[in-house]
């Protein structure tokens, strides 16, 4: 909850499709104009996933809200 209201379901949904459609478009772009596109797509995204927490870490919401935004954000080990 975030100042007494439920985090929309639908609004949530939303921002997910949309930044994963910018990473999609982001990494299309830097495969064609970088002149090292994964090392390159790596840094960017870095940078972007620290940037999508600050308004979780500022919001005026429960440690278990803020931590639980967070943790949304951070890739999964996959090895």
């Amino acid at each position: 909850m975030i100042g007494g209201e439920p985090i929309p379901l639908l609004g949530f949904t939303q921002l997910t499709l949309a930044c994963a459609a910018i990473g999609i478009v982001l990494a299309a772009a830097l495969r064609r104009r970088a002149r090292l596109p994964r090392r390159t797509f790596v840094a960017v995204t870095a940078a972007l996933t620290v940037l999508s927490v600050v308004p979780d870490l500022v919001v005026s919401a429960a440690p278990s809200t803020r931590a639980v935004l967070v943790a949304g954000r951070l890739p999964a080990r996959t090895r």
